[in-house]
This record gives C-alpha cells, structure tokens and sequence, in this order.
C-alpha cells in the first residue's frame, strides 16, 4: 500500500470515531509483514480514557499478531496543523518501529507531511 493510499483509507478509518471534544481522527497502520490495520479516536466524558487513533490502530494490530510497524497514515481535519500524538503513544511506537518508521499526516486539505519517528520524538523531548 502507497502512502497515497494508507492516507485515503486512515480518512476512512475516521468514519466511526467518538469525538466529545475536537475533530475525527484516523489512521492506517502497516504492519512489516505488510498486512494494514485501521484505528479510530475515541473520547469519553474523562479524557485519562480517550485512545488516539495509533494506539487503536496499534491494538487492533496486536490482536492478529501483528509485530512491527512500519508505515502509518494518519487523518485529521485540523485546520492545516498537524494532528498531536500524544507522548505515550509516541513512546509505544518506539518500542515497535521498525528502523526509519514515517507517519504521513494528512489534514484533509489534499497536503501530506512525512515525518519520521524520531523527529517526533525530538518534537516532544523524548529521546
């Protein structure tokens, strides 16, 4: 799968998401074997329960056996910026990254940004 379309079907992944306090998110996990998996955002009333898209995406990955992850593409209409991931998440995508990992971010506005997982990491101060 292209980043093209790993970028396409994380909008789609966006579809069901339960939002309570900002925009859908959705992304495209590609495993290294080369099998795809989707997750969505999901906010509830206490925010310490909200799962970003990663980490949904990163579960749903686990559960079929998935062992590394390589490529992801990720959605969210924000605005033109850049959507946030949180640090924990960063921080379990650093422990199953396969060498060079690149997140393709996509507002919705037809632009895609590439940025490594250790630029990332760099971005939050995590190293």
């Amino acid at each position: 799968m292209d980043d093209r379309n790993l970028v396409a079907v994380a909008e789609q992944a966006a579809g069901p998401s339960r939002v309570l306090r900002g925009p859908i998110a959705g992304c495209t996990i590609k495993a290294d074997d080369g099998r795809v998996f989707l997750g969505c955002l999901l906010e509830f009333e206490d925010s310490s329960a909200d799962i970003d898209p990663i980490s949904n995406g990163i579960a749903t990955g686990c559960v079929e056996g998935m062992r590394r992850v390589a490529r992801i593409g990720f959605y969210s209409p924000t605005a033109g910026q850049q959507p946030q991931i949180p640090t924990v998440t960063l921080l379990r995508l650093k422990e199953m990254a396969v060498p060079g990992l690149a997140i393709i971010f996509s507002t919705g506005n037809g632009d895609r940004v590439e940025k490594s997982l250790e630029e990332l990491l760099l971005e939050s101060e995590i190293s």
